[in-house]
């Protein structure tokens, strides 16, 4: 029984390692959109990013290729939105190729960039403008007007580190609910072996 037990840990042991292995070697890729353009990151873990894959862009309904490029070494690959993709309200489809069997995809809903402006989109003449008022002992005196493009790139730069995060937190690693049931497979084996050989000794 003493060596049915060690042989158990053993197993659990190589299981849990093989586990974290696998885990090391799962590709993910998260993208979002941000102006006329949208922004991929790609990478086995948090720490791990993918350098030089390949990410390529579909029309998710049709499989046509609209255009491809390769990540930097920090996994990261910007594009401009196709003109093509927008005319035909297309939702995009984002497969990275990061080497033998690592693939993963992402997919960007044409809602997601369909009413997105560029950067430096201009504003209508006397529209989309707000006044920013200033008060000096009690007198409001006029300030700085800022256009609405201008608010919309600043909170567009605040929000990236946000995206980013959200980015990382959505590569993990093998979660409780996996980790149990590696557990719980180890001693349904036990449980068997256990039983078979106190029925090997009956006999």
């Amino acid at each position: 029984m003493t060596r049915l037990l060690i042989a158990v840990c053993i197993a659990m042991a190589l299981t849990l390692c093989l586990t974290a292995v696998s885990s090391a070697h799962k590709v993910n890729i998260f993208a979002y959109v941000d102006g006329d353009s949208v922004v991929t990151d790609s990478g086995y873990s948090r720490s791990k990013r993918v350098h030089g894959g390949a990410v390529e862009v579909y029309d998710a309904a049709s499989g046509t290729m609209l255009l491809s490029g390769i990540t930097n070494e920090n996994g990261r690959f910007d594009f401009k939105i196709p003109a093509e993709a927008r005319a035909g309200k297309m939702d995009l489809r984002l497969l990275l190729k990061a080497g033998t069997g690592h693939q993963a995809e992402w997919t960007v809903k044409y809602d997601e960039y369909g009413a997105a402006k560029g950067p430096f989109a201009p504003a209508a003449p006397d529209h989309g403008h707000m006044a920013v008022a200033a008060s000096d002992a009690g007198k409001q005196a006029s300030g700085a007007v800022v256009s609405t493009s201008e608010v919309e790139a600043i909170v567009r730069r605040e929000l990236e580190p946000v995206k980013r995060m959200l980015a990382s937190l959505s590569q993990k690693g093998p979660g409780v609910t996996e980790i149990i049931g590696g557990i719980g497979y180890i001693l349904g084996l036990f449980g068997i072996m256990a039983y078979m050989k106190s029925r090997k000794k009956k006999e």
